[in-house]
């Protein structure tokens, strides 16, 4: 019989790993160089289904590297003390999105995302939004697709009571010397 998998007391359940991606604006995604050396490039990014989706310049570092090897490993992380620290981790192949159907859905997603969690721009100034929208919408983006098919996740606010209890009590080991029953 299988030796079942113990599932960690940190991980997430498939709708709490939705809610922290939705709540999340930037993922790290790492790709390897030519060399197969890695580089992290920290970048935004939106869920749609399965998948995450990032837009980038086709000319990009990120862009370039996925084209020679579509490796990745892609880490949303938020946190500043032990039991805040939670985050997602997806490791697989990314792909460049060609279907002009699901490039819109992918772009309304993100859209969807900045009317909920805010666009990230509010300290630019005016004329940065026009700019922004005119490199977005220029030719030489490509929008690429993790699928979410090796997901690892971790919150470790949910053993926070682990740690607060403190240790268990310990019992002291029987002396093998002292006979029974005397």
């Amino acid at each position: 019989m299988a030796k079942e998998k113990r599932r960690p007391a940190t991980q997430m359940t498939a709708n709490e790993i939705d809610a922290f991606l939705d709540s999340q604006r930037t993922l790290t995604l790492v790709t390897l160089r030519k060399d197969g050396s890695p580089v992290a490039h920290p970048m935004w990014f939106t869920k749609l289904g399965d998948a995450l989706y990032i837009n980038t310049r086709r000319d990009s570092l990120k862009a370039r590297n996925v084209s020679h090897d579509a490796r990745v490993c892609a880490v949303v992380e938020d946190g500043e003390s032990y039991f805040e620290l939670r985050g997602v981790r997806v490791e697989g192949p990314c792909e460049e999105v060609t279907d002009d159907d699901e490039i819109a859905r992918a772009q309304a997603a993100q859209s969807a995302k900045d009317e909920r969690i805010g666009s990230g721009m509010l300290e630019m100034p005016d004329w940065f939004e026009g700019s922004r929208e005119q490199r977005l919408t220029q030719g030489d983006r490509v929008v690429l697709r993790i699928p979410m098919d090796r997901v690892h996740s971790w919150d470790f606010s949910k053993v926070r009571g682990h740690y607060t209890r403190g240790p268990e009590p310990t019992r002291e080991p029987e002396d093998p010397t002292q006979e029974q029953g005397s």
